[in-house]
């Protein structure tokens, strides 16, 4: 995507990135306030989950105030240039399923937790455009990916285990998987998952490299996911 374009994208859908970056604002404390509701409901401590962004007792740092709402106010920006008619629901899809993953990364690289009660309803929500008409496949389409992304995956992860004796995959990334297959379908999520691996894998040595890696840290599949899935999107 072109400096140019994203510039003439900003300056046609004012309204929608304008609209965007406040949602951005509110999604930096959001990653932080789920999981600990999460925690809290499930009676565990809130250093229980830990991923590379230290958990839900770390500071929020100063730069994600300020890219995550950049980020959200130009991928709503381009939803609104690519929407479908009628234009305002299908740019509301569209805007609701990029803030959504922005947030489940958020929450995934901090405790290595994506919640049923985001990713459910990002489901719900792929299968709603889809009878809608605003992916590229029907309903029946939708569903059927959803849940053969979840059988293929999870067969995988369950013969991964038993081979190796560790999972190779968690539940909530089988979920997200899932979840995305009702917008994008199969092909898509399996897309998506290629490069996620190699992503992660890439993301992974650079950080140990040069930030480290607490110990008392597991590595998230879940922000590489969202990355391939914007990308495979845009």
């Amino acid at each position: 995507m072109s400096l140019s374009y994203m510039l003439r994208l900003l300056w046609a859908h004012w309204p929608w990135w304008l609209a965007g970056a406040w949602v951005g604002l509110w999604l930096v404390p959001l990653a932080r306030i789920i999981p600990r509701k999460v925690l809290q409901g499930a009676k565990d401590p809130c250093n229980a989950w830990h991923g590379p962004g230290g958990g839900v007792k770390q500071p929020v740092p100063l730069f994600r105030r300020l890219w995550v709402p950049l980020v959200n106010a130009c991928l709503w920006a381009y939803a609104a240039d690519t929407a479908c008619h009628p234009a305002f629901w299908a740019v509301l899809s569209g805007a609701g399923l990029a803030s959504t993953l922005v947030l489940l990364a958020l929450i995934d690289w901090d405790t290595t937790m994506l919640p049923d009660l985001v990713v459910l309803p990002l489901g719900v929500a792929g299968l709603a455009s889809s009878y809608a008409g605003f992916t590229p496949h029907n309903l029946l389409v939708s569903a059927a990916s959803a849940f053969v992304v979840l059988g293929l995956m999870g067969g995988l992860a369950w013969l991964f285990q038993r081979i190796k004796g560790e999972s190779g995959i968690g539940g909530g990334d089988l979920k997200l998987l899932a979840a995305l297959a009702t917008w994008w379908g199969m092909v898509g999520v399996l897309y998506v998952v290629l490069w996620a691996s190699l992503l992660t894998v890439v993301w992974y040595l650079l950080w140990r490299r040069f930030k480290g890696l607490s110990s008392e840290a597991e590595w998230p599949f879940g922000p590489a996911i969202v990355v391939a899935a914007l990308l495979w999107g845009l």
